[in-house]
């Protein structure tokens, strides 16, 4: 029951990924497509963590974090940027990396992109035994990255490779991201035959190969 569940947040986690969050800022490379900010992520697959500790106690929790959600909703962004950062301190829980995303997710849509960067490689590193929560973290804050102009070529290649390989669930994520790197570094041929697999590979997600097709015609013009 408990895999069920975790395999259910994770295609939940996915499916928010190739629907809202891999809008890529592209008008550099021509105009090509209007990109969007990351957006606020709410389900990450912690259910592992939570299962070990008390009601109460992630009952507490859980209102904490409902509450920094409504200061978000409310406008009063800043103070939910520190609610969620308190959380993320305070909580024995799960909710404690959920507040993490959230606080991540805030402040890159307040402008401090290298801020919300730094916490996202944080919740990577701090949650590298998640191969599910990592690899969220890691996705999100290349995006980040990728969409600043703001990152070292070798090393987002090689940190997107680690987790593009057939059994990571972020794979055409990071194959997508991969794409980018070598179509920003003006590396075309690359950049077409990554697009290209994504667009023959069968079990690519539907919204990732019908940019990967796009982009292979822009590429190819």
């Amino acid at each position: 029951m408990a895999d069920q569940t975790e395999d259910a947040l994770i295609r939940e986690v996915n499916e928010d990924l190739r629907e809202e969050q891999m809008k890529m800022l592209w008008n550099r490379f021509g105009g090509y497509v209007i990109g969007a900010a990351v957006g606020v992520v709410v389900i990450v697959a912690g259910y592992q963590g939570w299962k070990q500790y008390d009601l109460s106690n992630r009952t507490n929790e859980g209102n904490s974090f409902y509450s920094a959600t409504l200061l978000a909703e409310s406008g009063n962004k800043e103070a939910a940027i520190q609610a969620f950062a308190q959380l993320s301190v305070d909580s024995t829980s799960g909710y404690g990396t959920l507040a993490e995303f959230q606080q991540a997710a805030l402040m890159a849509d307040q402008g401090d992109v290298k801020g919300a960067a730094a916490l996202y490689e944080k919740i990577t590193k701090t949650n590298a035994a998640d191969i599910a929560m990592s690899g969220l973290a890691n996705v999100l804050g290349a995006m980040l990255e990728i969409n600043a102009g703001d990152y070292d070529e070798a090393g987002m290649t090689m940190r997107l490779e680690a987790i593009s390989g057939d059994s990571h669930p972020y794979r055409y994520s990071a194959r997508e991201l991969l794409g980018l790197v070598a179509m920003n570094a003006g590396n075309t041929a690359l950049a077409l035959e990554t697009f290209t697999r994504l667009t023959e590979d069968t079990t690519t997600p539907q919204g990732t190969r019908e940019r990967a097709k796009n982009l292979v015609q822009y590429l190819s013009r």
